[in-house]
């Protein structure tokens, strides 16, 4: 891992207040993270800040960051990513993975039918969604046991079990 590498955890969805504070929705789960710094990057940024302090709040975690002390100054990174060092990443238990890691995955049916690569994961609070794009469109695949089979991170390859249902056009 190179230590300059920087892993998007969340997005930035709002000004939470007049102060500055910055609204973001973690892609995971973080629960006893140090925030000390983080890097705000999207269209083409990549700037490093001091967390000030960090606070649950509705599902999301609302920041203080040092450099931005008023709303106007805030609001322009809406929309934008909050990222860490991807050294400073907990360890995950096995069969855990980050977003990032599954992101660019080619994705196969258990019966050899490429499905195409996962795009995206959606959190839906009960579990997380596979959203893969390929010759057959979008397709949602829900990561829960039954259907993700295996996920081969040296080969960058997850199976899954199709569901009745999943493909665009079945019923």
């Amino acid at each position: 891992m190179n230590k300059d590498e920087i892993i998007p955890v969340g997005r930035i969805t709002g000004v939470h207040g007049i102060k500055g504070e910055i609204k973001v929705a973690l892609y995971g789960d973080l629960d006893g993270f140090e925030w000390t710094a983080v890097f705000i990057t999207g269209k083409n940024r990549r700037e490093e800040h001091r967390v000030l302090r960090v606070r649950p709040h509705k599902g999301a975690l609302i920041f203080e960051l040092e450099g931005y002390s008023t709303r106007s100054a805030s609001e322009p990174l809406v929309g934008l990513e909050v990222s860490i060092r991807a050294e400073d990443l907990p360890e995950l238990s096995e069969d855990e993975y980050y977003y990032s890691d599954l992101v660019g995955m080619d994705v196969w049916s258990d019966d050899g039918r490429h499905i195409g690569a996962v795009t995206n994961i959606i959190p839906t609070g009960s579990n997380d969604v596979l959203e893969v794009h390929g010759e057959l469109g979008e397709v949602l695949i829900p990561a829960i046991e039954e259907t993700v089979l295996k996920v081969d991170m040296e080969n960058r390859r997850v199976t899954v079990r199709l569901l009745e249902g999943l493909l665009p056009g079945e019923k």
